[in-house]
């Protein structure tokens, strides 16, 4: 990796000092956190063991930790999984793919590193999963249901690992970052790709993880993944949320039952061709209706969260993305309908205008220089309306408003106005604030009423 693409994976990149929370992935701009789900933890969508280090650096290279190899040596600087390691859908449906390694620090590094959750089992190394418990409120695990999935006892974690430890220490049976906790199988997943950690508190509480391994694992079709998933035949129900609410954390979450529609393209999973990792595709689709996120509930209380890209592209934080079946990824994607946000606020901006308040324009067109906008503000309501000194104004360019760039300048007095039903009042925009001023063209105010946005056009000419 050189260092330029490194130190761009990492300014994009921040992981939850509390990795058992849920942590969104959001690329290219910030993490977004979310919580408050039925289904806790549902889309740890961090840079997981397939795409990133275990140990994030500040200002240095990835760091070698060998995931699948008793030999902990590093291979050379291979962590630029991200960008290197995308293949396209016609090479992979030829030779697949290999799951990244993950890596561990070279001994001479010197720097102050965050560790994430992870130990070692048979010269595997196991990371903390990206698949959660169902929780009743969204924080506290049913011990009776940890308890049905947990297998046969392995043997303790040692707190052995941290920031300054060699490739040596990694090499330990049971070394860890996670200190101590009892390591078990989990009854119904292969032992070489899940396991899970347990404990119990002085307190009478208790604690349980799941922990994976794919590192080094070639994928030639999506069954070789899926089918460790344990999700055929497995499935009780599923939620989903569309990219507009997860990424602005409105949390509109809908929970449905299982379909013939959603089972077809479950069995599409199965078909599916891995291609890996693809950071542009991650952080270029932001549309409102771009992506959607669909957490699957299995009838041994688990979660397990895809995210699913327009154009038939499924993405696992584990492994990277599956290109599936069109005709089935198409018919379940258009069971979950999105409405664009933009026009359902024009629709309740006009709603609003229409049965409690007017506001119209003293004037629509005045010439260039001139120092004040006039607005007449009707209350054709029932109950009062309230308003502040706040507004902005946008200009058309294109097809498209755009603020003018004075407004972000101004400075607007903390008061509240209001007017009576069946009253009106007049609201004096002063244009001589705004620095720029305006030049000739089509304009637009922006004022907010009633925690409504109205919009009143009007024209500056020469």
């Amino acid at each position: 990796m050189n260092e330029n693409r490194y130190n761009k994976s990492m300014d994009s990149l921040k992981i939850s000092e509390d990795f058992n929370n849920r942590t969104a992935l959001k690329m290219k701009a910030a993490l977004r956190e979310q919580t408050g789900k039925k289904y806790p933890n549902l889309k740890k969508y961090v840079l997981s063991a397939a795409s990133v280090a275990v140990i994030i650096a500040a200002g240095t290279a990835a760091m070698n930790l060998t995931n699948n190899s008793n030999n902990f040596s590093g291979n050379g600087g291979t962590g630029a999984y991200i960008a290197e390691n995308t293949v396209t859908t016609e090479s992979a449906k030829s030779q697949g793919i290999t799951v990244p390694v993950v890596e561990i620090p070279a001994q001479n590094t010197q720097v102050k590193a965050r560790m994430l959750p992870l130990f070692v089992y048979k010269g595997h190394i196991y990371v903390q999963s990206a698949t959660s418990f169902e929780t009743p409120d969204g924080m506290t695990l049913n011990k009776d249901e940890v308890l049905s999935l947990r297998g046969d006892y392995l043997g303790k974690t040692k707190g052995s690992i941290d920031e300054w430890s060699s490739q040596a220490d990694y090499a330990k049976e049971f070394a860890s970052t996670i200190g101590e906790g009892d390591v078990y199988t989990v009854k119904g997943y292969n032992p070489d790709h899940r396991l899970m950690v347990y404990y119990e508190y002085q307190d009478g509480g208790f604690g349980c993880e799941l922990y994976d391994s794919y590192g080094g694992m070639t994928l030639n079709s999506g069954a070789d993944y899926f089918n460790l998933l344990n999700l055929k035949g497995n499935v009780l129900s599923y939620q989903w949320e569309s990219y507009n609410s997860w990424n602005n954390g409105m949390n509109e979450v809908n929970e449905e039952d299982t379909s013939d529609v959603f089972n077809t393209f479950l069995d599409s999973l199965y078909t599916s061709v891995p291609i890996g990792e693809n950071i542009d595709m991650l952080t270029e689709n932001t549309d409102y209706d771009s992506q959607k996120f669909v957490d699957i509930k299995t009838k041994d209380h688990l979660i397990t969260s895809l995210r699913l890209f327009k154009g038939g592209y499924v993405y696992d934080s584990q492994v990277g993305f599956f290109k599936v079946d069109d005709a089935a990824f198409n018919a379940f994607w258009n069971t979950m309908p999105v409405t664009d946000p933009a026009a359902e606020t024009a629709t309740s901006d006009d709603t609003a205008a229409d049965t409690s308040i007017n506001l119209t324009l003293k004037e629509s067109s005045l010439p260039v220089g001139s120092k004040e906008l006039k607005i007449n503000i009707e209350n054709t309501g029932t109950v009062d309306i309230f308003y502040g000194a706040d507004f902005s104004i946008e200009k058309l360019n294109g097809s498209s408003w755009k603020t003018v760039p004075g407004v972000k300048d101004l400075a607007f007095i903390e008061i509240a106005y209001s007017v009576a039903p069946a009253a009106s009042q007049e609201f004096t925009v002063d244009l001589s604030k705004l620095n720029p001023s305006l030049d000739a063209g089509n304009y637009r105010l922006v004022k907010t009423i009633n925690g409504q946005t109205f919009y009143a056009e009007f024209q500056l000419t020469k």
